[in-house]
C-alpha cells in the first residue's frame, strides 16, 4: 500500500490501535507516516515547552549588546551550518563508501537547518542563548531554498533521479514553534524576572522527555530503521561531531567570546532531524523501498545527535566553571 500524503494528517485512537495490533513487518507506509506524525507531535509539544523556557532567559537587550558580537557570530554560524556541513556530509558519504540511498540520506541530513533544541543545549552549556535562537530561526527560513539546492548539487554524484522539496507550510510550522514560544517566554521574563530562570530550568527538561519517548517509540515499533551497517552509525556520530568541533574551533580562532563559541558549536552540530524526516516522507513517498532505506540514517541521527549535544554542552559548562575564575578572558563574555 502506498503512502498517501494527502490523507488525514492527524493520528487518532483508531490509527494508534491499528498500529499496535500489527507487527512491524506488517506495517504499510501509512502506518509509518502515522508513527512519524505521532513522534513529531510529541517533539513539537516538548519542543514548544522547551523553547518557552529558552525565552525565559533572554531579553531584547541580549540581541543588542555589542560585546557579544552577535552579528559576527551569526554570520559564522550560518556559514558553517549552511555551507560547510553539507560539504562535510558529502565527503563523509564518499569516504564511507555509502550506497546510493545511504548517500542521499546523508546529503539530506547534512543540508538541514539547525534544530531549535540547540538553544536548550546552549542554555545548559552556559552559551549565548540568543545567538542559538537566531541561528536556528534564520537557517530554518533559508532551508526552503538551500535544502533542495544542496541536495540537487551533491546527490547528483550518485543519482539524478530524485529531488526534494521543503514545503513552505512545513517550514512555517517550524518557525512558529521557535518564534512564538520564545516570544512568550521573553514576555514572561519581563513580567516575572525573579522566577523566569527557574521556569526555564523546569521547561528545558521536556527536551530530555521527548528524547526518551521518541526513542522508545522507534525502538518498539520501528526497529527495522536501526538494522543498518556500522558505517551508518559511524556517520550518525561523525556528522554532529564535525559540527560541534568545527563550530567551536573556528569561532575560537576568530576570537569570539566563549559563550558565543558555545552557541555556534551546538547550533552547527544540531540538525533538525524532525524536519529531515518530514521532507523525506514528502519527497520519497512514491518509491517505498527508497523511503525505507533513506529513513534509516535520519532516524538514527535524530536519536544520536541530541545525546551527543548534551555531552558537549556539559563539557562546555564544566570548562566554564573550572576556568572562569582564573581565566575570565577565556570563559567570560570578552574576547578570547
Amino acid at each position: 500500500m502506498a503512502y498517501d500524503p494527502s490523507g488525514d494528517p492527524n493520528i487518532t485512537g483508531i490509527h494508534l490501535y491499528s498500529m499496535l495490533s500489527k507487527t512491524a513487518s506488517e506495517w504499510d507506509l501509512n502506518d509509518i507516516y502515522q508513527l512519524e506524525k505521532l513522534t513529531q507531535l510529541i517533539t513539537h509539544i516538548c519542543g514548544g515547552i522547551s523553547m518557552f523556557g529558552v525565552g525565559c532567559v533572554i531579553s531584547v537587550k541580549d540581541f543588542q549588546r555589542k560585546e557579544t558580537r552577535l552579528a559576527k557570530g551569526l554570520c559564522i554560524g550560518l556559514f558553517l551550518q549552511t555551507l560547510i556541513q553539507p560539504l562535510a556530509g558529502f565527503l563523509l558519504a564518499i569516504l564511507l563508501n555509502m550506497t546510493v540511498h545511504e548517500a542521499l540520506a546523508m546529503v539530506l541530513v547534512a543540508s538541514a537547518p539547525s534544530a531549535s533544541y540547540a538553544s536548550v543545549l546552549s542554555f545548559w552549556g552556559e552559551g549565548n542563548v540568543a545567538l542559538s535562537v537566531c541561528i536556528a530561526t534564520i537557517s530554518t527560513a533559508l532551508c526552503i531554498g538551500l535544502m533542495p539546492m544542496w541536495f540537487f548539487f551533491y546527490s547528483s554524484t550518485w543519482s539524478r533521479e530524485f529531488f526534494i522539496v521543503a514545503y513552505p507550510l512545513d517550514i512555517a510550522q517550524y518557525l512558529v514553534l521557535i518564534i512564538v514560544p520564545v516570544g512568550v517566554g521573553m514576555a514572561t521574563r519581563w513580567c516575572m524576572p525573579k522566577v523566569a530562570k527557574y521556569i526555564a530550568r523546569a521547561c528545558s527538561a521536556t527536551f530530555l522527555i521527548s528524547i526518551v519517548i521518541c526513542s522508545v517509540l522507534f525502538l518498539i515499533f520501528h526497529i527495522d530503521h536501526f538494522k543498518a551497517g556500522w558505517h551508518i552509525y559511524l556517520s550518525a556520530f561523525l556528522l554532529p561531531f564535525i559540527g560541534f568541533f568545527s563550530g567551536f574551533l573556528i569561532s575560537f580562532i576568530l576570537r569570539l567570546p566563549y559563550d558565543v563559541c558555545i552557541a555556534i558549536s551546538v547550533a552547527v552540530g544540531s540538525v533538525n532531524g524532525s524536519l529531515v524526516i518530514t521532507v523525506a516522507l514528502h519527497s520519497f513517498a512514491e518509491v517505498p523501498e527508497v523511503l525505507a532505506s533513506v529513513l534509516k540514517l535520519p532516524t538514527i541521527y535524530a536519536l544520536f545527535a541530541p545525546v551527543e549535544g548534551i555531552i558537549w554542552s556539559m563539557v562546555y559548562k564544566t570548562v566554564d566553571e573550572l576556568f572562569s575564575k582564573g581565566h575570565p578572558a577565556l570563559c567570560g563574555t570578552g574576547s578570547v
